[in-house]
């Protein structure tokens, strides 16, 4: 969904909490509290002056995250009622496993269908019936569909004409882990990887050495602490230094906090087996 957050019609947030048997003190407490807030911008230097939103749950707010399940709740149901009347054919996978039509999470959604064309059809039509009653927005340059590899090029055409969607392939990325099929391959988790590096970086530079805050421009602070010449910084930052070599050592104690005798541990550790 694009800004899922920002596009909640109202109204259809109260109804969707009337259906559910919420009393009308809460539902009316509810309404209060996402429709009686003002905005402010901030642009150049100068306030806007105050404003009223239409639409949308404020992001950050606790109680969002869970007013906006309700509201996706309702496209959940329509979903398995029209797989019960047979409006949509869902993806049978093998005989004896349970038939999954769909999986959502906040604003992510996977569908599982058998690709005839009445079941597409029904699809797009409960999304487009869904996107205006709740006002969400189905986010097309990132939505995409999976065919089988013995798929014809004229489907997957049918199929992008009835969708808009492109065709994908697996592996894809789904709440932040690779979906795939068959035996598990090393480079399937490499987008995976690659955050856990950069949270890993994060937190690094706040042990960075004065040598690898150098690296990352912050001259100012060697001035400071080993009074540097200003005139000698310019060499120094032309110099090609390698970072890599440079990376923090993690320390052997549970709160990860620096001493002497965890540093002499770790290397009195690896240099014996060196031997």
């Amino acid at each position: 969904m694009e800004k899922a957050f920002d596009r909640i019609e109202w109204n259809f947030l109260t109804e969707v909490l009337r259906r559910f048997g919420f009393t009308d003190e809460f539902i009316d407490l509810v309404d209060a509290c996402i429709r009686e807030n003002h905005f402010s911008l901030l642009v150049n230097s100068t306030s806007t002056p105050f404003f009223t939103a239409t639409r949308g749950l404020r992001q950050g707010d606790p109680l969002s995250p869970t007013l906006f399940i309700l509201v996706e709740e309702a496209l959940s149901r329509t979903l398995s009622r029209a797989v019960t009347r047979g409006l949509i054919q869902p993806y049978h996978s093998k005989r004896g496993c349970p038939i999954i039509s769909h999986s959502l999470f906040a604003d992510d959604a996977i569908l599982f269908l058998n690709g005839c064309e009445t079941s597409i059809k029904g699809l797009m039509t409960i999304i487009s019936s869904y996107e205006r009653a709740a006002g969400q927005l189905v986010n097309a340059s990132k939505s995409s569909f999976i065919v089988a590899s013995s798929a014809t090029i004229s489907t997957i055409r049918r199929i992008q004409n009835l969708t808009g969607f492109s065709c994908g392939h697996l592996p894809f990325d789904y709440l932040g882990c690779p979906i795939f099929l068959g035996r598990t391959r090393v480079h399937y988790f490499d987008s995976l990887l690659c955050k856990l590096r950069k949270k890993l970086d994060g937190w690094k530079l706040q042990l960075l050495s004065s040598r690898a805050q150098l690296l990352q421009g912050d001259t100012r602070l060697l001035i400071e602490r080993h009074g540097l010449p200003s005139d000698l910084l310019p060499a120094i930052t032309m110099t090609e230094m390698s970072f890599t070599e440079d990376q923090p050592i993690w320390t052997l104690t549970i709160d990860g906090s620096f001493s002497c005798s965890s540093s002499w541990e770790h290397f009195r550790n690896r240099s014996l087996k060196t031997f």
